[in-house]
This record gives structure tokens, sequence and C-alpha cells, in this order.
């Protein structure tokens, strides 16, 4: 006989939002310290912390957090378009097509595809200066693309989570894609080691990393609204997935 398990876990929006936000407050506070090591004291290693800690490098802690988050959102964002279908809804496609950017922007900030194209981009445009960047041109006609194909989803969503969709988005956006672009002209002046571009270098990412914890709060939000409940059977031949 098949045993059934039946797991109940209560998710509190404004709970997770608070241990998000002091993870990432954390993770720039420990960024901005390990600069301040290595260009102003000197070490530039502290066995291994400086690295490890760094917003502005690869393969390290705010890496998989960053990563993992928008992870997070790719599901929620899943969860919700396949609820939304369910119910009829003419724009459970926006939800799950927003799902499947996500992803990719998972995928991007743990492989950083973003650092070929801007390669590629630079070498075919000769841009420099605030374009120096020039990944950041392609991306920023992406994301107008999605914003104009939303306009009219965002305006259908409930009042409080569409401003925090916006805001969500005028975080990230302004991070990833302005601030970039600041640190990309100051970079071509003054280059990229000294305490002035690891701030600079700080403020982008954690620009970006509240935008995403924005956002995780917003849809968290709307699920405790409008879905309530999921239940999830796993099992051969059991019933699919229920939201």
């Amino acid at each position: 006989m098949r045993k059934v398990c039946d797991i109940t876990l209560t998710i509190s929006p404004k709970r997770v939002t608070q241990v998000l936000t002091f993870v990432v407050l954390c993770l720039a506070l420990a960024s901005v310290a390990g600069q301040y090591s290595k260009h102003v004291l000197g070490h530039d290693k502290l066995f291994g912390l400086v690295r490890l800690f760094d917003l502005d490098d690869e393969g390290n802690i705010p890496t998989w957090f960053a990563s993992a988050s928008l992870l997070f959102c790719s599901v929620l964002l899943a969860i919700i378009g396949r609820d939304r279908r369910w119910g009829g809804d003419r724009y459970y496609l926006h939800w799950s097509t927003l799902s499947g950017i996500f992803l990719l922007l998972s995928i991007d900030e743990a492989a950083h595809i973003h650092e070929s194209l801007n390669t590629r981009v630079r070498a075919i445009l000769k841009t420099e200066g605030l374009l120096q960047n020039a990944w950041i041109i392609p991306g920023a006609a992406f994301a107008l693309i999605v914003a104009v194909a939303c306009r009219h989803f965002l305006a259908d969503l409930p009042g409080g989570t569409r401003r925090l969709f916006l805001a969500a988005g005028s975080l990230y956006v302004g991070g990833a894609l302005g601030v970039e672009a600041l640190g990309g002209w100051y970079t071509a002046l003054y280059g990229q080691q000294n305490m002035t571009y690891a701030l600079m270098a700080t403020i982008e990412e954690l620009l970006e990393m509240l935008g995403i914890v924005v956002l995780i709060y917003a849809l968290l939000s709307y699920m405790s609204s409008h879905l309530k409940e999921i239940r999830v059977r796993v099992g051969d031949g059991a019933p699919r997935s229920q939201v």
C-alpha cells in the first residue's frame, strides 16, 4: 500500500523578504569590506575571503545567491502561470514567458554568458565611454521589448502588485544597465583596480539583488491572495500537480 505524505509549508512573504534583504545587505557589506582591504589596506586575499564575497567577481557566494534568487522567481512565475492557465486567464502566457526569461537570467548569472556577448558587440560597434560594456545595448533593447509586450499585462495587475513589479524592474534595470553604463565609462578613464570602481560595482549588484527581492515579495504576496494553497503529488501514476 502506497503511503501518502502530506506536508504543509506556510511561507510568509514579509518574513521571506526580511531574510532576503538581510542576506543582500550582509553580502554587500562583506564585499565592501573585502574591497577596502584590497585597495586601501593592501590585503587582496585574506585567505580567499576577498574574492569569495566580491560582488563583481564570478563563481562565488554572491553569484550563487543572485542565480538562486532569479531561479526562485522563475519557479514562482511558473506556478502562477500554471494556475492562471487552469483559471482561463488570458495572461497566463505572460506569466509563463516571464518564468522562462528569469530562468535564462539565472543561467546567465551563473555562467556570465553576457560577457561573451559584450566582447562581440563591442568589436562590431566599436563602442566606448558609457557604452564600454556594449552588452547593455542589446540588453536595453530586450528590456524595452519586454516592457512594451507586458504593458497590458501590467495594467491589469492589482494596483499593489503592479507598483511592486515596476519598483522591482526599476531597481534591477537601473543597476544592470544604468550603473553598468557608468561603470564602463569610469573603467575607460581610470580602470577597475581602485576603490571607487569597487563601490560602483557594489551599488550595481546591490540594486539588482534588491530588485529581485522586491519581485519575490510581489510574487509571494500575489500568490497568497490568489492561489492560497499549492499541492504537489509525487509518484508513478499519481494525479498531476495541483495549484
